[in-house]
């Protein structure tokens, strides 16, 4: 029986092979240009547009959408490594592609060999084996997760990363541009929805006060209307 590391390094590598064929000036994921629109995505995808979910929507929109991969039976050779992506998007412009590949069809690679298979499309990592928080998507990323490699060009950084207890392997691929607008949206979104959290309670407080007193005037027109001493 074949090696599972070897299928699993083979399956890994003739999909990443087969989708750089195609691949552009400036780093994209598979078919995934960074800055295209939901739409897009979602065409490309094949999953449902309104399975994106709506995060923020001032001082700029941010949306995600999730991909998950279909179900393989267990031991299926040259199945798709991948898990789920996670979509991000900046006023409908994906800025952020989160890739987490599946335990099981990683079984047996290292470190090294998916750098190695990863450089094949992305060409030589300008920082290895480094460990410490993905410093270009911190909020992304837990706090075990050990980064094994970054590439750059002049637009995008890619990162590979992986837990530190555990062979969960993770590939974040970011706009410096649109990443760097969206974090400061977020910020600023944070910082809208906690100035206005008391208002929003006093009126949320003020609209549940007069639900009630609806809710009580019409069971008072029943009651009375059915009382019998």
């Amino acid at each position: 029986m074949m090696n599972i590391r070897v299928v699993a390094a083979t399956s890994f590598g003739v999909l990443l092979y087969c989708h750089s064929l195609a691949a552009q000036p400036t780093f994209q994921y598979r078919q995934y240009a960074l800055g295209t629109s939901v739409a897009s995505v979602v065409k490309i995808s094949k999953t449902r547009e309104d399975a994106t979910r709506t995060l923020h929507e001032r001082p700029a929109r941010i949306q995600q959408l999730e991909w998950r991969a279909p179900y393989v039976s267990s031991g299926t050779e040259m199945a798709d490594p991948v898990r789920d992506v996670l979509f991000s998007f900046y006023d409908d412009q994906l800025y952020q592609v989160v890739v987490t590949y599946d335990r099981d069809r990683m079984e047996g690679l290292t470190n090294e060999d998916v750098i190695e298979l990863i450089s094949a499309t992305y060409g030589s990592p300008l920082l290895r084996n480094a460990k410490g928080r993905q410093s270009a998507a911190p909020g992304d990323m837990p706090a075990q997760t050990m980064v094994l490699a970054q590439w750059e060009d002049g637009g995008a950084e890619l990162t590979l990363s992986r837990d530190t207890y555990s062979p969960q392997f993770q590939l974040v691929l970011i706009s410096k541009q649109l990443n760097s607008a969206a974090r400061a949206a977020i910020k600023e979104a944070a910082r809208l929805n906690a100035q206005e959290a008391p208002q929003r309670e006093r009126d949320q407080r003020s609209k549940d006060v007069a639900d009630a007193r609806v809710v009580s005037d019409k069971a008072r027109v029943v009651n009375k209307a059915a009382f019998k001493p």
